[in-house]
């Protein structure tokens, strides 16, 4: 199914909100590779959202003979609820390095630059890697963890793809193991009921986006690689029509989200030399998000005490996962 024409995406509000600060906030997330850019937002204003999927139940379809009367059949959805979560800061800065004539730039707008570069690192972190129980309780449930906690967040056991160690790395990668790599990616599509790719948003580290180029030129072939721009000029890959994604930084900008050093089983994040591959379907009737409302950003100005120039910045947003196909994950990719 297509993105709901009610839904809205950060492009969007970067190219026609109408708040200067909206567009600008916008605008730097998705310069800065923030997972939202990828998500339609419904905008509702709840902070509980509740739904049905199909995990299995589905009606009896009942073979009959000629003059005989029909089955009543049926099936029954599983609820599932969602919940919204908030980031919520305050960007304080002192009136004299407001009014400080030797300032370089903006000292607020610098403030707010690096907020945001901080913002898009831990929303990729959480979107990914979190989860409510070792991680923060205050934020969304991240994709590992739905994956592989299928039977509580609707994903199937099979859209949790082992890639058999498949060599791609620089020394040992052959036309063999290209070759096996695209089946298991062609699988992973597959998961997420989107075998052309279509709506699909194909996530990994930059080491990994570079080594299936690699595969591809091993095979002499595009093999389904296509370049495009999208409406800010920037060079868009996609394989097929699934667009590739590098998932990033965490916020020490050292240590990449999805690594490069995961174990072979796929659970620890070091201490090896594989990697995975994250899908996302992102529809109406598989994945999507919610907002309360749209990004909120508001110069409250100097503020009651006379010395603090304030920016307030807040956003409520939550996940939908409407279908058990709507993630995937392709891990034990070696890659060194």
């Amino acid at each position: 199914m297509a993105i709901a024409a009610a839904s809205v995406s950060l492009a969007e509000y970067a190219l026609m909100s109408n708040n200067p600060l909206v567009q600008a906030v916008t605008y730097s997330l998705i310069l800065n590779g923030s997972v939202m850019q990828d998500i339609p937002l419904v905008t509702k204003k709840t902070l509980i959202a509740n739904g049905v999927r199909f995990e299995g139940n589905l009606p009896t379809v009942t073979w009959s003979q000629l003059n005989a009367e029909g089955v009543t059949t049926k099936g029954t959805p599983t609820p599932y609820q969602e919940s919204a979560f908030f980031t919520r800061n305050y960007i304080d800065v002192d009136k004299f390095f407001v009014q400080d004539v030797n300032a370089i730039g903006n000292p607020r707008a610098t403030q707010e630059e690096a907020y945001l570069k901080a913002l898009t690192y831990e929303q990729n972190f959480r979107f990914f890697k979190n989860d409510h129980i070792t991680g923060d309780a205050n934020s969304f449930v991240g994709l590992r963890y739905r994956i592989d906690n299928g039977g509580t967040y609707g994903v199937r056991p099979e859209n949790k793809i082992d890639g058999a160690g498949v060599d791609l790395s620089q020394a040992n990668i052959t036309t063999k193991t290209a070759n096996q790599f695209l089946e298991f990616l062609d699988q992973l599509l597959w998961s997420v009921d989107s075998p052309d790719g279509q709506g699909v948003v194909l996530y990994m580290n930059e080491v990994m986006k570079r080594r299936l180029n690699l595969a591809l030129r091993t095979l002499g072939t595009s093999g389904g690689l296509n370049i495009t721009q999208d409406q800010f000029n920037r060079t868009i890959q996609s394989y097929k029509s699934a667009v590739l994604r590098d998932a990033g930084y965490k916020a020490d900008q050292a240590t990449r989200i999805i690594t490069t050093t995961e174990a072979a089983n796929g659970i620890a994040d070091t201490g090896s030399t594989y990697t995975s591959i994250y899908a996302v379907n992102y529809s109406m009737d598989h994945f999507f998000g919610w907002q309360f409302e749209p990004p909120n950003v508001q110069d409250l100005g100097l503020i009651n005490n006379g010395v603090i120039y304030r920016t307030l910045i807040d956003w409520a947003v939550g996940l939908m996962n409407t279908s058990t196909r709507s993630l995937g994950r392709l891990y034990d990719i070696k890659l060194a």
